[in-house]
């Protein structure tokens, strides 16, 4: 766990600015981890932004969008939906989606009460935990024939995410940009340069053709 800040592994206090970043935390959620995991997953895979992770869940939750399961994909079925992932695994977790998205609405706010852009706001940390067992009982097959132990257990979910800067040109950049300003101000300085002696051309071709003109109705 990271020094600093209890309940989280994300290490906000090694980074050197931590204005444009923002915390949020799920403690014990009623979901299974392995479904919570697949999720955080899936969002961590495309890099998407806070946004984008918003409008995913809320079509997994409608069944417009699955969820790629890769790591727990015993038994699970194919998903059209899938075809971008590369991936044929897939399922539709409702409330595990629907706790998750509470956690991105809540840094949602936490980002907009530090005044950060929210189209700029793009995930860099999302992870699922295992959290403490609430309930524990025999599985029993029947009397005397003990299976096992069946658990209940909760799901911690961290999320932070941080303000993109807009995209700043380089030097470089800069300097080809006024190069090609500079160029093509010498490129129309010519063209009208051309116009115009084009044009004085024109003049002197018709003046001297209505001096022919008069010349001959003298004549």
């Amino acid at each position: 766990m990271a020094k600093g800040r209890s309940g989280y592994s994300f290490p906000i206090h090694e980074l050197p600015d931590t204005t444009r970043i923002a915390l949020a935390r799920g403690h014990e959620l009623p979901i299974k981890w392995k479904h919570a995991r697949e999720i955080c997953n899936a969002i961590m895979e495309k890099g998407m932004y806070l946004h984008e992770a918003i409008s995913y869940l809320r079509a997994v939750m409608e069944q417009r969008a699955a969820v790629p399961f890769k790591r727990f994909k015993g038994n699970v079925g194919h998903r059209k939906e899938l075809h971008n992932w590369k991936w044929a695994s897939g399922r539709y977790p409702y409330k595990a989606a629907k706790y998750i998205l509470q956690v991105l609405e809540n840094v949602l706010n936490n980002a907009r009460a530090k005044g950060l852009d929210e189209r700029r706001l793009r995930i860099i940390w999302m992870a699922a935990h295992k959290g403490r067992i609430i309930r524990r009982r025999p599985d029993r097959r029947g009397p005397g024939l003990l299976r096992g132990w069946k658990i209940k257990r909760c799901t911690n979910v961290e999320v932070a995410v941080m303000e993109i800067p807009e995209e700043v040109p380089s030097v470089e950049e800069e300097e080809r940009a006024i190069e090609g300003e500079e160029v093509e101000e010498e490129i129309t300085e010519e063209i009208e340069e051309k116009s115009e002696e084009g044009e004085i051309e024109e003049l002197e071709e018709k003046t001297e053709e209505l001096e022919e003109e008069e010349e001959g109705e003298e004549e």
